[in-house]
């Protein structure tokens, strides 16, 4: 156990291997990445199962996912944020900023777990307002108006009906005079039009650039004095019949009663219509409603019932509080420490896998520079060694300058073709004999011999490393 605690924590063993008096202080970190993860495994579950319906075996498996994935985002928080760093605050802010948000996320499920019983109480009560509401909406929409007039209807046509006609029809419900009414109405939109056309003719507008009384504005005004003669007959007739309709004659009476027989059926034909129209649209509701048992509902619930009474919702703050400062532990932790011996020994262990690092780059530079390049010519090594220097060093530090000792013995001064001593600089070579001068056939051989000295460009100045450098035009 101590063991998972300390891979949880992000300490590194071998190290603290090196320092038995913190295992403490990274086993507490790794208890409370351990807590952090278990409680958000709780928390899913809780809202997977409540608020979702999800079964509980499909619950547990994907709340276990979700709480790897905490454990793992909590373990990086973590182990990314160093106790000996000097600007370790500003730094901790994002990570800060990301454990407020996995602690809202976590906490709010299990504060609704633990008011469940008023929460489901609450639910009820805001069904039943969300059912009132669309019932009077329903009557006061084009549905409930519809049902409600030929509700009136038909029980103005079975009152006529029942008095053999004595009672007068109602003149609204009457289909005659309702399907004159329509016409009415349809004639007078006609005249306003041509109204507005002929107006627009004699004096100008938008739409009728030259103005006066010519063809076109006559044509309008006869279009709209034929409107107005329509719609005069139309009134006419609809006067006509409210008259037949309150007629106390036998005639009237046995007109009213036929009248009424005939519009009765399709009256309630259209009423069973409406009605069951309107009870689909309730039995659609009802089902939505009833079903409606999500995260949302569940957590207006809870703040009408806190919102009702402070002790709730002083108890659901410090519950909140509580669970938020549990999924913050890891973090807070952290930044709480301070260097200790670990920190330390790791800053130690890190700068020597650095140097190891830059040895092991350096023997593969030199190792290199002993073969062959890429393109078949003779690799540079004193080139080699001086860039692989310019990686690993510092600015303005000078690579390791090669060093070559002479012999003190003037006569054991021997060249690289091993018949002549060659001095640093570019001070005069002597020769391996006494004299200065080379004997003429000796020369001659000495330059037919094959020269296995590596020629490359000379360098200027700094670029320079060292020691003796052979060029293309040394004798």
């Amino acid at each position: 156990m101590r063991r998972f605690l300390i891979a949880l924590s992000g300490a590194r063993p071998e190290v603290l291997e090196r320092c038995p008096s913190e295992y403490g202080k990274f086993e507490g970190i790794g208890g409370a990445v351990l807590t952090t993860a278990v409680l958000a495994v709780v928390s899913m579950t809780f809202a997977l199962n409540s608020a979702l319906g999800v079964n509980v075996v499909l619950a547990v498996l994907a709340a276990l996912v979700w709480g790897l994935m905490i454990l793992s985002l909590d373990r990086w928080l973590v182990s990314t944020m160093k106790a000996d760093a000097p600007r370790r605050w500003p730094l901790a802010v994002p990570r800060i900023l990301m454990a407020l948000l996995l602690g809202f996320v976590i906490s709010t499920p299990l504060v609704l777990q633990i008011f469940r019983s008023e929460i489901d109480a609450q639910i009820v009560q805001i069904k039943q307002r969300r059912a009132d509401a669309f019932t009077a909406q329903q009557q006061q929409g084009n549905v409930g108006k519809d049902v409600g007039q030929l509700r009136k209807e038909v029980a103005g046509l079975e009152k006529v009906i029942s008095s053999g006609g004595d009672v007068p029809i109602d003149t609204e419900q009457d289909p005659n005079i309702k399907a004159l009414t329509a016409e009415r109405a349809r004639q007078q939109k006609l005249a306003d039009k041509h109204y507005g056309e002929w107006q627009c003719q004699l004096y100008g507008g938008p739409s009728c650039p030259k103005k006066g009384d010519g063809p076109l504005a006559q044509d309008s005004r006869r279009a709209y004095e034929k409107d107005k003669r329509r719609i005069d007959l139309i009134n006419r007739q609809i006067e006509d019949r409210k008259r037949e309709l309150d007629a106390g004659s036998e005639e009237a009476k046995q007109a009213r009663l036929a009248s009424a027989k005939e519009a009765l059926p399709k009256a309630k034909e259209l009423l069973a219509a409406g009605i069951k129209r309107q009870a689909d649209l309730q039995a659609t509701f009802d089902a939505e409603n009833m079903a409606t048992n999500g995260l949302l509902i569940r957590i207006q619930a809870l703040n009408e019932v806190t919102g009702k009474d402070s002790s709730l919702g002083v108890t659901r703050l410090l519950l909140f509080l509580l669970f938020l400062l549990i999924e913050c532990l890891p973090v807070t932790i952290k930044l709480m420490q301070r260097p200790g011996n670990y920190e330390k020994v790791l800053a130690l262990a890190e700068k020597h896998e650095f140097r190891d690092a830059r040895g092991t780059f350096a023997a593969q530079g030199a190792f290199a520079s002993q073969g062959m390049g890429g393109s078949g010519t003779p690799a540079s090594p004193a080139g080699r060694s001086q860039d692989l220097w310019r990686i690993w060093s510092r600015t303005g530090e000078t690579g390791p300058q090669p060093v070559v000792t002479l012999p003190e013995d003037g006569s054991a001064h021997r060249g690289p073709t091993g018949t002549r001593a060659e001095r640093l600089g570019d001070t005069l070579r002597e020769t391996a004999g006494e004299t200065d001068v080379y004997d003429s056939m000796e020369d001659q051989e000495l330059r037919r011999m094959p020269d296995g000295r590596t020629m490359r460009v000379p360098r200027t100045g700094a670029e320079r490393p060292g020691g003796v450098e052979l060029l293309p035009d040394d004798d």
